[in-house]
């Protein structure tokens, strides 16, 4: 029954619940202004689009093909990368915008206890929550594109159609601030209504310790750019506490109906399409690594093999690589779910600060505790005992024994295997935190196709045309602060070569 409320939530899409009334003067009321949007159903349809960030879209995914976790296996299309811009207005008007609207009715004492705003749970905690949202959305699209409608974003109901974008810069430095605050606010005695909360069912210490791993996530950016800014705002984070356990992973919980169904289900099942494949780039890796994870994420060809397919191979090639390895049903079920956060990333983000000093903590164990949470996630740990003859260990004490796993050598030797251990994990997880990974760190070292429309990966996403057509001089304001809007400029915390 709770899953069923849970979808309910959803369709209301934004979710809005009017008062009833009986007399014929309700059919003036504007149902695209209603006076009593209840804050059960925005935060629940706030909560939808998390997922995108780890796999974006039916036929798009380019958070995993960035990263060049996956690759496509019938019509090279989007592996090309000729798909360049990368349109935001879903994400203000449909997610963002009910979290502004949740912080705006929870904090008005004129509205703060009315029917359409107390159910959902503590004041208090409503605002935390959706300001925690909130910063995970803002960040992953200023880590996308760049600038962005920011401080002026989210205006138009007072008349500003034509909002200025804020440098990446002060958008992180707010974002921290904001996470900070929201942070101190969220009260554990208080209440979150389980039901309407689909991605911690109201578990506010959860909440929390997705506050804190957002901005750890934010601070190891700025490694090169801003280090004592990063070192200090990292270090406040770890103190706070992040997620290090996989049961307070974020997670978006697709369901066993057409409705909300996994999207890879939607793909190969629904639709009949199997567009995509895990690559070689990956496949080889896990093999290069003798890494027992390769019989979690695929499942052999025909002839019993794991193989991948390149990304961004030409079209008349594609026949070449017919019988290659599937995606592990784990992924494809229709009610697998997609994770987002895994506690893997934030102990080898951890991992990395402590390498660098930015937190006195022991980079080893919180190193061997990231890799051990992923194999746990996946059940990898243990005896390997199968006929592949790359797998040459018998328990995780061997894989974490081979020079190319210990956590062995200089600093940048170390922050590269953490960097390294961190893309492996992050498959079929958050894409956009692999490819940002790269973007800073060049690990790993990612080849592109013959196909492909670029030299190299690219360094951002490109503003779409309706950004442009609504908001000419800001959107050209930005071009000329930031550079041009191309897959060459660099967002601002991408200072490093990996050309």
């Amino acid at each position: 029954m709770k899953k069923n409320m849970k979808w309910a939530a959803f369709a209301l899409a934004g979710v809005l619940s009017l008062s009833s009334c009986n007399d014929f003067d309700d059919i003036n009321v504007d149902p695209n202004n209603p006076t009593q949007p209840d804050t059960r159903y925005m935060f629940a349809y706030a909560c939808k689009r998390v997922y995108t960030f780890s796999w974006n879209g039916t036929y798009n995914p380019w958070t995993q093909m960035f990263p060049m976790y996956i690759a496509e296996r019938q019509n090279v299309q989007y592996g090309t990368f000729d798909v360049r811009d990368f349109a935001t207005q879903s994400y203000y008007y449909g997610n963002i915008q009910n979290l502004e609207t949740i912080i705006a009715l929870n904090s008005n004492e004129e509205t703060m206890n009315e029917s359409y705003v107390a159910p959902f749970g503590t004041n208090a905690n409503q605002i935390a929550a959706a300001r925690t949202l909130k910063a995970y959305y803002y960040m992953h699209l200023t880590d996308a594109l760049g600038m962005l409608p920011y401080s002026e974003a989210i205006q138009g109901l007072e008349g500003n159609f034509t909002p200025k974008y804020d440098t990446q810069q002060f958008i992180y430095e707010d974002l921290d601030r904001d996470l900070r605050e929201a942070y101190a606010q969220f009260d554990e005695s208080g209440t979150l209504d389980d039901t309407y909360d689909i991605l911690y069912e109201g578990d506010i210490a959860k909440w929390k310790k997705l506050n804190a791993s957002l901005r750890m996530m934010m601070a190891i950016k700025l490694s090169d750019v801003d280090p004592a800014a990063g070192r200090e705002r990292f270090a406040q984070a770890y103190a706070d506490g992040g997620i290090e356990d996989n049961a307070d992973r974020l997670e978006y919980k697709f369901l066993a109906e057409e409705a909300n169904e996994n999207i890879l289900y939607t793909n190969i099942y629904r639709s009949g399409r199997r567009d995509f494949a895990p690559s070689i780039t990956i496949i080889d890796s896990l093999k290069s690594y003798n890494d027992p994870r390769l019989y979690a994420y695929a499942d052999p060809n025909s002839r019993g093999e794991y193989n991948g397919i390149p990304l961004g191979i030409e079209q008349a090639d594609v026949v070449n690589y017919a019988d290659r390895a599937e995606f592990d049903t784990r992924f494809t079920e229709q009610d697998a779910p997609m994770v987002v956060v895994p506690a893997s990333h934030i102990l080898l983000l951890e991992a990395e600060a402590a390498v660098r000093g930015w937190i006195n903590a022991d980079a080893e164990d919180l190193y061997r505790r990231g890799i051990q949470a992923s194999f746990d996630y996946y059940d990898v740990v243990g005896s390997m005992d199968e006929d592949d003859n790359s797998i040459t260990y018998t328990d995780f004490d061997g894989y974490m024994a081979q020079p190319k796993v210990q956590l062995t050598g200089s600093e940048s030797e170390k922050i590269y295997k953490i960097a390294m251990q961190r893309w492996l994990a992050n498959y079929m997880q958050n894409g956009m935190e692999a490819w940002s990974d790269w973007r800073r760190l060049n690990v790993p070292t990612l080849v592109p196709g013959p196909a492909m429309v670029t030299t190299h990966i690219p360094y951002r996403r490109i503003y779409t045309n309706n950004d442009y057509n609504a908001n000419m001089d800001n959107h050209n304001a930005a071009i000329a602060a930031q550079g041009p809007d191309t897959y060459d400029t660099r967002v601002w915390w991408d200072v490093a070569d990996n050309e």
